[in-house]
């Protein structure tokens, strides 16, 4: 089965009942509605979602959470993506690794203020960690936070935030200090206080639309030091952390987006004729399907290492596992869902099948929460490192009249 075969049995259970109920809990047209910006953050959805506890889903129960796994809040964002769309997905996996890192680092008043209420459904949240001068370089943030008594007073901008404009809260990175990532604490900013600025608005991306991607401002903007989450020091660590779930979470959701695309050319293929036979008996789309069925699974077998290595709480030691299942997992489905859209032909860019919006949507999964090239640089540095022998005889390189660099100098 494409899709990850090795699941468990009540892995898989746990996928299949979330997959009926997310099929009947999204109206038919809501991505759609949302891919006009009819809907700007789609607040009903996730009440709807909290019911059924799949906000926060590796959260305590106790917490109003899940009380599963990241690999199980994964399996929940496939749904998610399979039958809505990546800014479905999108909102709904905020409460995920945003939630974590509250239920980890976030203290008592942080869970009662913040964390039980989003995951109720009552309160909405987005992260905002880019700036105008700052995306892949994340330590290069210029937003400061300014201890002054009892409370924090925050400056700076914010860019690209999905959903800032609707939610009544943001997680939000800004430095205590002058310094690099060193400096960086996390914070809960109410989105209602003096000093919170929404400068614009995008709603004409390309695609994955239907949340607002909104340019704030703080703007003197105080906050109770109370809201800090976590230590300062722990800011950069907290981030990080947060970055490799939304990582393994979200990317499963493109990964439910490529599998429907694949589906629907499959099933296309199989009714479709051209010159006297059906689609899927020219050699050339047989094999396409082929392939794309098989790098796809690849990329699901990626993801799933990737969510059980954190959920023994590897972290920084699954670095190399989490940056292969983001680049391969974003990379297949841009493939599998662009070739998907190929074998429907023209009707494939059209509006009566979803390929397009769809592939639309996973084009900003290659740029998001660390673009593909950020993932292939954090690949290349773990892999050396990973790969380093220290028996290999260097001096040797380019000498090996002398000596060999894997037998020694008498080779």
């Amino acid at each position: 089965m494409i899709g990850d075969p090795l699941l468990s049995a009540e892995e898989r259970a746990y996928r299949d009942e979330t997959s009926r109920t997310i099929r009947a809990l999204i109206p038919p047209d809501l991505p759609e509605r949302m891919d006009r910006n009819e809907i700007l953050y789609p607040k009903e959805y996730l009440r709807e979602m909290a019911k059924r506890r799949y906000l926060g889903v590796p959260v305590p129960a106790a917490l109003n959470g899940g009380g599963r796994d990241i690999l199980s809040d994964a399996l929940v964002n496939e749904q998610a993506g399979y039958w809505g769309s990546a800014a479905l997905a999108c909102c709904r996996s905020f409460t995920s690794h945003g939630g974590v890192i509250l239920w980890k680092y976030g203290s008592p008043y942080l869970h009662d203020h913040y964390l039980r209420p989003t995951l109720a459904g009552e309160k909405f949240v987005c992260q905002a960690l880019t700036e105008p001068g700052a995306g892949s370089d994340a330590a290069a943030i210029q937003t400061t936070a300014e201890r002054r008594g009892r409370t924090y007073v925050l400056n700076g901008q914010k860019r690209f935030i999905d959903g800032a404009q609707s939610v009544d809260y943001i997680i939000a990175a800004a430095k205590v200090r002058r310094g690099g990532h060193d400096a960086i604490a996390m914070f809960c900013v109410d989105t209602d206080r003096p000093g919170y600025v929404v400068k614009e608005v995008q709603t004409d991306w390309m695609g994955f639309r239907g949340l607002g991607s909104a340019w704030i401002a703080f703007e003197n903007l105080e906050i109770p030091a109370d809201n800090l989450i976590g230590e300062e020091p722990q800011g950069w660590k907290i981030l990080m952390e947060e970055l490799a779930i939304e990582r393994v979470v979200a990317t499963r959701a493109q990964l439910g987006q490529a599998l429907r695309a694949l589906q629907i050319a499959a099933n296309y293929a199989e009714h479709r004729k051209t010159f006297g036979k059906r689609l899927r008996d020219h050699q050339w789309i047989a094999f396409t399907v082929a392939g794309l069925a098989t790098r796809l699974d690849a990329a699901y077998l990626l993801n799933t290492r990737a969510a059980r290595l954190l959920d023994q709480g590897l972290g920084k030691a699954a670095r190399l596992e989490v940056a292969m299942a983001k680049l391969e997992g974003v990379e297949a489905a841009w493939e599998v869902i662009d070739q998907s859209l190929q074998i429907l032909g023209g009707i494939g860019y059209t509006k009566k099948y979803p390929i397009e919006r769809i592939l639309r949507d996973v084009r900003a999964s290659r740029l998001t929460a660390g673009s593909t090239e950020m993932m292939r640089l954090i690949i290349e540095r773990e892999t050396f490192e990973r790969l380093r022998d220290p028996a290999f005889r260097g001096e040797f390189v380019g000498d090996e009249l002398r000596g060999s660099p894997i037998q020694g100098p008498d080779a």
